[in-house]
This record gives structure tokens, C-alpha cells and sequence, in this order.
């Protein structure tokens, strides 16, 4: 049986690296002071999502954190903050960029050992 693949593999290959050089042009520029990396989202209990970020631009915002993911390492990042998302508005992006927030309350269903990181709602 022929591979009906193999005559189009080179030109996937070639379409999925330029898809993939095309997407940091589609991301929305920062228009924020402070700037994100989303690490990833997790359900919130009673709604929306925690979406935990690495804040690249105001070290003291975040702190310095090993994360879990499904009780393995998931990698150490120096400024970890837990954003408060009650309506999955940051879910799906690779940053976020804000200026102001505030303090946020640590649910009922937070995991032990994330006690000590920093949870904001943006306004």
C-alpha cells in the first residue's frame, strides 16, 4: 500500500512552519504595564478558571514557585501569580497584559503548596 502521505509531506511540513512563524503576528500587542506568560488554566471551583502566569516585566508582583501538573513537575518559573478568572476571559491566551488589579482571596479548592503564590483579579 502506498503512503498517500508521503507526496504531500514535504509541503505540510512547509505550510506548518510558515502557520507557525505567522502566529506571533496574530497576538493582540501588549497594552498593559505588566506582562504574563500563561502557564496554564485549571477550573475554578464554582466557576471560570485560575490561570496561572509568570509575570515577565514586575519581579516583585510574582514569586518563585515549582508547579505540579497532575502531581508531576511541570517546571520552576521565578515570578508565578495566580490570576483570578471568574469568567475564562485569559484561558485560551499565551499572555496577558494589564495595569491595574487587586488582591484576591485563595479558594476552597486550592491544592496544597500553592498557599504562598500571589492570586490577582485583573480590573
Amino acid at each position: 500500500m502506498k503512503n498517500s502521505l508521503g507526496y504531500w509531506g514535504a509541503a505540510g511540513r512547509w505550510l506548518l512552519c510558515a502557520g507557525a512563524l505567522a502566529l506571533p503576528a496574530c497576538t493582540p500587542p501588549c497594552t498593559g504595564n505588566i506582562e504574563g506568560t500563561v502557564l496554564y488554566a485549571k477550573p475554578r471551583p464554582g466557576g471560570g478558571r485560575l490561570i496561572y502566569v509568570d509575570v515577565l516585566n514586575q519581579p516583585t508582583l510574582g514569586r518563585k514557585k515549582t508547579l505540579l501538573w497532575q502531581g508531576k513537575e511541570f517546571g520552576t518559573f521565578g515570578h508565578v501569580v495566580i490570576i483570578n478568572d471568574p469568567v475564562s476571559k485569559y484561558a485560551s491566551n499565551r499572555s496577558i497584559c494589564f495595569t491595574t488589579y487587586r488582591p484576591a482571596p485563595a479558594t476552597a479548592g486550592d491544592e496544597l503548596g500553592e498557599e504562598d503564590i500571589p492570586r490577582l483579579t485583573i480590573d
